[in-house]
């Protein structure tokens, strides 16, 4: 999957930020440990000898080499043991003092032999998202927010609009609190103005709080961007950051151009997510009938394996 070089160089740059804080992490740590328990400085001593008698036992290859070798390594345990015994007893973790990795995988160098590591494609693409974000207005909802008095209490046949409210606002709550990249998606119909998209970027909001990467879009504006990087009028990989975010929130399905290319594109999004397991909240104003009419069964089929949220009332933006 492609990643824009820009994303990458800027990933980069932050690792090396990152390494360069773990070490002086690190340095702080030592400095601390040694003013505090000075016994430990002369154990790293002793140890950093005993590692020269090694260098010299293998150099000298005497006849006796393997037993003087164990006999070291037995040393080498002890004043090992001795130095995790000091830690602990003053209150640290034995690992206090052992270099800081934010990926143990590839030490924060960004490469496996030779390939990307996944720490570093999952930074490009949080940078990408926080580019197509920038537009979008995440800041401005939350469920503290959310005012569910707006919504009447009067029944019609079964439950009221607040009541169906009040169930969506737990599901999506609970949703985005509980939330761990594998869950399935939520699909929001109902008329204009009912909330759908105060909840969806509640959820959204939340969910970045938990450092995971999440991408908000208008549905017609996402495809006019991918359209155009497609077709070279414009630089980008919109559709690698879709399709792998934790979280890719669609507003306004339905709203969209209606084509066989858009239709096209939607699927090749939704499904490409749903085949990964990766969630997405989806809202439109459609009915159930509505988007049956205008996507494709094979769409159509993979929107409503989705949770269906539906959503009753008068338009809240008029009160």
């Amino acid at each position: 999957m492609a990643i824009s070089k820009e994303y990458l160089i800027q990933a980069q740059n932050e690792l090396e930020m990152l390494r360069s804080e773990n070490r002086r992490t690190e340095f702080k740590r030592r400095s601390e440990i040694l003013e505090k328990i000075p016994e430990y400085g002369n154990l790293e001593i002793k140890l950093a000898e005993s590692m020269s008698k090694v260098i010299s036992l293998v150099a000298a290859k005497s006849p006796d080499t393997a037993e003087k070798l164990k006999a070291v390594s037995e040393e080498n345990l002890a004043v090992q043991r001795e130095m995790e015994r000091l830690l602990t007893e003053n209150g640290y973790s034995k690992d206090y003092l052992d270099q800081i990795y934010s990926c143990t995988k590839c030490r924060d160098m960004g490469t496996i032999d030779g390939k990307w590591c996944e720490c570093l494609k999952k930074r490009a693409h949080k940078l990408a998202a926080d580019e197509l974000n920038k537009r979008s207005p995440l800041k401005l909802c939350s469920f503290d927010n959310f005012d569910l008095s707006f919504y009447s209490d009067v029944r019609n046949n079964g439950s009221s609009p607040r009541e169906e409210m009040e169930n969506n606002f737990r599901i999506c709550k609970d949703f985005a609190e509980n939330f761990k990249g594998n869950e399935k998606g939520l699909l929001m119909t109902g008329g204009t103005g009912l909330g759908k998209t105060h909840l969806s970027l509640a959820a959204a909001k939340r969910i970045i709080e938990k450092d995971f990467c999440v991408v908000y879009c208008s549905t017609p504006e996402l495809l006019r961007t991918i359209d155009n990087e497609q077709f070279g009028r414009s630089q980008g990989d919109t559709m690698s950051v879709v399709t792998s975010c934790d979280l890719l929130v669609l507003d306004d399905l339905g709203a969209e151009n209606s084509s066989e290319r858009s239709t096209s594109l939607l699927y090749e999004i939704i499904n490409g997510r749903l085949c990964r397991s990766l969630p997405m909240i989806i809202n439109t104003n459609l009915s159930a009938g509505e988007l049956n009419s205008r996507y494709s069964e094979r769409l159509f089929s993979r929107l409503f394996s989705m949770e269906v949220l539906f959503f009753n009332g008068n338009d809240n933006r008029l009160k």
